[in-house]
């Protein structure tokens, strides 16, 4: 495969989602195979290592992309796992085969994104969800909320676990340097774009004044957490549907999981749903196993943990990997940059 089809392969990887658009993933080219490895960006506040679950997932949502663009092309691949994949060096190689000297990118990976906006109230065909949940590759599956208790009962757990997330210094820190205000900022193609979180009027003036941890920390005796949580859940308890990406926590169950939840999103955006992701409860529920959720909310966290396997009907190995908002746009947002393709792929065959 020449190097210019990589290129080409390369950039379309480097449009798959990620948590915070942190880009968690490096990508080396040895003329043979592709390495995906895990990476840590200089420039981004993260408290994410190689095998957190927000980064498996991301994993497999580069993956998803890949595949995409592979098949496209007709070009015959295989995945190689190391014995210790979440430790991300690498996390998986793609051996592939030759490919036609020209590359097609398909424009689902290219056209999918986020959409933080309100939703018109109009239902859709759930057979949109239920065929892409029976692809054969994914150990994963989508669950669709569509009923009003069910929907009202998720979106109670989100605004529970919504509590907890802005109590959280070590969350909150990562969040606020995570965003981008300025045009120079948004043009380094990393983080999030403040023009992309569908703020309210005032929405600016209010990230800015609790930006700081001490002043937050001061309004939540207060009940400022609360206020916030309801805030995140505004848009979600008037979703026409939601969808939970759920399947078994292990590390290969999860990257599953970022390729069905990627795969997904590219094909309701192909035919005009939008879709906007909730991460908080599963990284609520990982923080309260890993002892890192804040102080005086675990036994909130693990009441959130057990209404939701009784909701979604889980087995106990299962956990849920994603949650969407789903429905009709009423606003094209502007979609998130991306760091430019050399800050993501190695070439290693120039120095040969």
């Amino acid at each position: 495969m020449n190097n210019s089809c990589i290129r080409e392969l390369a950039s379309l990887a480097a449009c798959a989602p990620s948590v915070n658009n942190c880009q968690p993933w490096e990508l080396r080219w040895n003329g043979d195979e592709l390495r995906v490895g895990f990476s840590r960006r200089l420039n981004m506040h993260s408290v994410l290592d190689a095998r957190s679950h927000a980064n498996l997932l991301s994993v497999g949502a580069l993956m998803a992309n890949l595949q995409n663009g592979l098949a496209a092309n007709s070009v015959h691949y295989d995945w190689r796992w190391p014995r210790d994949p979440a430790a991300g060096n690498p996390y998986v190689t793609l051996a592939i085969d030759d490919a036609p000297d020209r590359f097609v990118l398909p424009e689902g990976p290219l056209c999918r994104h986020t959409n933080r906006f309100a939703f018109r109230d109009d239902a859709f065909d759930p057979a949109v969800v239920n065929e892409t949940s029976d692809d054969p590759y994914t150990g994963a599956r989508a669950v669709l909320l569509s009923s009003r208790s069910d929907k009202s009962a998720l979106v109670e757990l989100v605004r529970l676990s919504s509590e907890a997330r802005f109590c959280n210094r070590q969350l909150h820190e990562w969040l606020i340097g995570n965003l981008r205000f300025t045009p120079d900022q948004v043009e380094r193609g990393d983080g999030l774009d403040v023009d992309t979180l569908g703020l309210t009027p005032g929405g600016r003036k209010i990230l800015r004044l609790i930006s700081d941890w001490r002043r937050l920390s001061a309004f939540n005796k207060i009940g400022a957490y609360k206020l916030l949580a309801l805030s995140e859940i505004g848009l979600l308890a008037k979703a026409p549907g939601i969808v939970c990406i759920v399947g078994k926590a292990g590390t290969c169950s999860v990257i599953d999981a970022g390729q069905l939840m990627t795969q997904l999103w590219t094909q309701l955006n192909a035919i005009g749903i939008a879709v906007h992701p909730y991460y908080v409860v599963t990284d609520q529920i990982n923080r309260m196993h890993e002892g890192t959720v804040a102080k005086g909310f675990e036994l909130q966290i693990a009441d959130v943990e057990a209404r939701m396997h009784s909701l979604l009907n889980l087995e106990p190995a299962e956990c849920v990997h994603m949650i969407f908002r789903v429905g009709y746009p009423t606003v094209v947002p502007e979609r998130s940059r991306r760091l430019p393709l050399q800050a993501l792929l190695s070439d290693e065959t120039q120095f040969h």
